[in-house]
């Protein structure tokens, strides 16, 4: 399972309750990470983000003179570099944090983790292709005017508690503005709050389409290296461009994941599940969808030469796998019955198994497998 220190970032940037906003600005904006981590004498003392920034100064703070200990800072939750990241996952799902400091063994600061990282090194689940951009979207897209200006965009911005808008005109998207976009500008030299947000310099956006998968999703996130994609319907009508109906980012596809484990069966986040667990469709081949690691040494499976097998070859009997299904569309359940196995390695053993029927929201099923109390070496239950 992967742990922090393998997807961390070593080099973040720390900051001095003495430095000021303005230099803090220029330090942080050269990086993509987003926010800084605020030491005084080598001890933790909080966090500080681009959006803070934009914040501060929007209520009219001189950022030339204000320091980083005017702000209000916000004390992080730190994690090891040995916490297994889908530790990261729970600690999100409870406290919305988006930001890890990280420490080493000698409690020192060794580099951070955000959002970007963590999406990164979620298990590849085609459970995730059961869901759709559509399900988890932003329907109301914060869009602005070219016509602002840098100081009433930047208002808006905090305003709608955003760290971002869209720039569109006659439902054309001209471009996207973020906080770390506007934060650049301020640093520059050609910068006056009055400039108008069609004079800044956009990011152009990657857009998606509502109905694409969240694995789609995933891949399209770390592929590109955006954290928001504009979410277009494309038609006849629409033309190439297609029409702006939402927005989706990083933030809400990790939320979903951290959310199933809250559901009930961990749909996207299969290490959630406390047992050996297994995902397959209810029909045809009975193709395994996932299966988490406890389930995959439970029945001496490697996971990725299993996913997209039937699950036939795992069980004495075939034709069990059938007469489950049929059942669980009348009653939905299955609790704890003993089912003679057979492992990926050849071995036998009997399982107490309970099989639950999953509706998605696509409309697609599957079978949610777990095993319980297992004896090896058996062939039959009693």
């Amino acid at each position: 399972m992967t742990i922090v220190r393998d997807c961390m970032f070593p080099d973040v940037i720390t900051l001095s309750p003495a430095t000021t906003i303005l230099e803090a600005i220029r330090r942080v904006v050269r990086h993509p990470f987003g926010f800084a981590v605020v030491l005084d004498n080598m001890a933790l003392v909080g966090l500080i983000t681009e959006f803070d920034f934009v914040r501060w100064m929007v209520a009219g703070h001189d950022a030339a003179t204000s320091r980083v200990r005017d702000l209000t800072l916000s004390m992080p939750e730190t994690v090891r570099e040995n916490t297994q990241c889908q530790e990261l996952l729970q600690i999100y799902n409870h406290r919305r944090f988006r930001r890890f400091p990280v420490l080493n063994d000698e409690n020192m600061l060794s580099g951070g983790i955000t959002e970007k990282q963590i999406l990164r090194s979620l298990p590849r689940s085609e459970l995730m292709a059961h869901y759709r951009v559509s399900d988890i979207m932003l329907p109301q897209s914060p869009v602005v005017s070219p016509h602002l200006s840098y100081r009433e965009v930047a208002q808006q911005m905090v305003s709608w508690h955003r760290g971002c808008v869209l720039v569109a005109e006659e439902g054309k998207i001209l471009g996207i503005l973020t906080e770390g976009d506007l934060l650049r500008f301020r640093v520059s030299a050609g910068w006056n709050e009055q400039t108008l947000v069609s004079q800044l310099p956009l990011s152009q956006p990657m857009t998606i389409e509502p109905d694409r998968n969240l694995l789609f999703a995933l891949d399209l996130f770390i592929q590109s290296g955006h954290r928001r994609l504009p979410v277009v319907l494309r038609n006849d009508e629409t033309g190439p461009e297609g029409k702006l109906i939402g927005l989706l980012t990083q933030t809400d596809l990790l939320k979903q994941v951290a959310n199933s484990a809250r559901s009930h069966k961990a749909v996207l986040n299969p290490e959630d599940i406390n047992e050996p667990a297994i995902w397959f469709e209810p029909g045809g081949t009975h193709r395994i969808l996932a299966l988490n690691e406890k389930g995959a040494n439970a029945l001496e499976l490697e996971a990725d030469h299993w996913v997209g097998r039937s699950v036939h070859s795992l069980a004495v009997d075939a034709e069990v796998w059938g007469a489950i299904s049929i059942l669980l569309q009348n009653c939905g359940t299955i609790d704890r019955i003993g089912l003679p196995l057979r492992t990926g390695k050849g071995g036998s053993l009997c399982a107490s198994c309970r099989f639950s029927l999953v509706h998605t929201p696509t409309g697609e099923d599957r079978i949610f497998w777990t095993l319980y109390g297992m004896e090896t070496g058996r062939s039959r239950c009693s």
